[in-house]
């Protein structure tokens, strides 16, 4: 009977290392998974800030010299050739006692070719000032764009599908080219 319970007791400990180990495995694998989840969250947030930037150069340029649109596009396909994809080391194990801290992403810039002129662009605060209508076929938009709050404003950049960041002003100055007076009565 002794013997019984000594062989039932060596199945039970054999059974709990076996667990145990099991369970370490899958604790290692978790956090495996934990932190490939955190570098995916990383590139999500790196993205994100990238196709901004992108958005509000396009407009930038746009508004500046739209012929130079198509060679912003070919520096930004060039970006996903196999050989401008930059590999990144493995960043070095913190410390156990400091907290680990995420730097902000921020997105690589386009190498300048000689092709490419510069572009020299002079921000002013405007603190949400109206908008100095102009002479021509705009000074009816930029009047109309004027009138309307800067919830308007973003709701009609959201519509059309452009960049709702920044101050009235920009907002509208990115609006005016792309919008009807049939659009701006739809908001107002």
């Amino acid at each position: 009977m002794i013997n019984l319970l000594a062989a039932k007791f060596a199945q039970i400990a054999t059974a709990i290392d076996t667990t145990n180990a099991q369970i370490t495995a899958l604790q290692a694998k978790l956090s495996e998974l934990q932190e490939h989840q955190q570098q995916l969250l990383s590139v999500e947030q790196a993205c994100q800030s990238a196709l901004s930037q992108v958005d509000t150069a396009l407009a930038m340029l746009h508004h500046v010299d739209p012929s130079q649109v198509g060679t912003f596009q070919s520096a930004i396909e060039g970006k996903f050739a196999s050989g401008a994809i930059g590999i990144l080391s493995p960043a070095p194990e913190p410390e156990p006692t400091e907290p680990e801290i995420e730097p902000e992403p921020t997105a690589p810039t386009a190498p300048e070719t000689p092709t490419e002129p510069a572009i020299d662009v002079e921000v002013a605060d405007t603190a949400d000032a109206p908008i100095e209508p102009t002479p021509g076929a705009t000074a009816d938009i930029e009047g109309m764009l004027n009138k309307l709050t800067i919830q308007s404003i973003r709701k009609l950049a959201t519509a059309k599908k452009i960049s709702a960041h920044g101050t009235r002003a920009t907002i509208a100055a990115r609006l005016k080219k792309i919008v009807t007076e049939a659009d701006i009565r739809a908001v107002a």
